[in-house]
């Protein structure tokens, strides 16, 4: 992919890693680059740009913090393309949680009522590519079985991509913020055994998604989410600040 297609013009008023980051954007806003696709490998990308690797990954860093890209690590991670608006809403709920306005069942709760729903929409609107990269997030899965924090992140990933088949970028965007703050509350608290039922769930959902059948996706996701706040609330997890934290043991 030459340079030229990737839009970078060479401007002296500004550092090499700023063209980058600012090209990108373009990508973004205009809609060449959509929401949860996967950036080139990092040499490729450079390759493209004309640019070093180093210069590369400050332009990388720059749209990280901006919110507009994000970077995963493990099995099945890399450079995806962000929501432009996530981040700052993404801090405005994690200082409720930290400042003790919400709680664990808060969050779980607005989960149940953004994600089912994006579930139907996905069974309605996924095209072939979109049901395919639900079926790599599953293979992704399942390669990392007996690996915890790897198999709970491709669970993870699994909800942003059904959430971004629903075809409404503000929805997936909310789904995207919530799941993000709650994972980010719940670091190394999800069992191994928890795990591996989401992933049973999570094939379900899928095969409900590419057979069009939106009422058993938008059901599927009610009881994945259910038996997962379930769990966590079993085991007394606690999340948020002292007035909002609520055990149940």
């Amino acid at each position: 992919m030459p340079p030229g297609r990737m839009g970078l013009r060479a401007d002296k008023r500004k550092k090499a890693y700023e063209e980058v980051a600012e090209a990108i954007r373009a990508q973004v806003f205009s809609g060449r680059l959509r929401v949860d696709q996967r950036l080139p490998p990092e040499r490729e990308l450079a390759e493209s740009f004309g640019v070093s690797r180093v210069v590369l990954r400050e332009a990388i860093r720059t749209l990280e913090l901006a919110g507009i890209l994000r970077v995963q690590k493990g099995a099945g991670g890399g450079t995806f393309v962000c929501h432009r608006f996530d981040k700052p809403l993404g801090t405005s709920i994690q200082n409720l949680l930290s400042g003790g306005a919400i709680n664990l069942e808060h969050l779980f709760e607005m989960r149940l009522i953004l994600e089912p729903p994006a579930a139907a929409l996905a069974a309605v609107r996924a095209g072939t590519a979109g049901r395919c990269s639900l079926e790599e997030a599953l293979a992704q899965a399942e390669a990392v079985k007996d690996d915890p924090p790897a198999l709970r992140a491709q669970n993870l990933e699994f909800h942003r991509r059904l959430a971004a088949l629903a075809d409404n970028p503000l929805l997936a965007a909310l789904c995207d913020t919530v799941i993000n703050i709650l994972v980010s509350s719940l670091q190394g608290k999800q069992s191994l055994d928890t795990s591996r039922n989401v992933y049973a769930f999570h094939q379900k959902i899928t095969q409900a998604v590419k057979q069009g059948q939106a009422e058993q996706a938008r059901r599927l996701t009610v009881e994945d989410l259910e038996t997962l706040k379930k769990r966590y609330l079993q085991l007394g997890v606690e999340v948020g600040g002292a007035e909002a934290r609520r055990k149940v043991g």
